[in-house]
């Protein structure tokens, strides 16, 4: 970008360039979008969700798993299949809180609710 002076007959023609520049901006990010919601909506088999989750489980205990109803799934005739973005959803649900969390949580609640004294 140069810091040239315009005149204002040059301002039509660097709308258009501007405008142009939108458009391909729009394109790149309506397929990044489009790309995301295809990775987001995407479905596992088992072996596929083994695979993917970080501890890489024995498909015997996602079995154990779906019976308890501890991991969302679905059922596709006799096989289960599983969203990977239920997964995720799952997985940082059951994330530990850090101490300062638990702290911090403590803290807003008791500056929140004061301590009501009886006589």
């Amino acid at each position: 970008m140069g810091t040239e002076v315009l005149s204002f007959d040059a301002m039509p023609q660097m709308m258009a360039n501007i405008l142009k520049k939108l458009e391909t901006l729009e394109q790149k990010f309506d397929t990044l979008q489009s790309n995301n919601k295809v990775e987001t909506d995407a479905w596992f088999s088992l072996q596929d969700l083994c695979n993917y989750l970080p501890n890489h489980p024995a498909e015997q205990t996602v079995y154990g798993w779906t019976s308890n109803r501890t991991i969302p799934y679905h059922k596709n005739g006799k096989s289960i299949v599983f969203r990977k973005s239920e997964i995720d959803s799952w997985l940082m649900q059951s994330a530990r809180k850090s101490t300062n969390d638990i702290y911090e949580e403590a803290r807003a609640y008791v500056a929140n609710n004061p301590i009501r004294r009886t006589k």
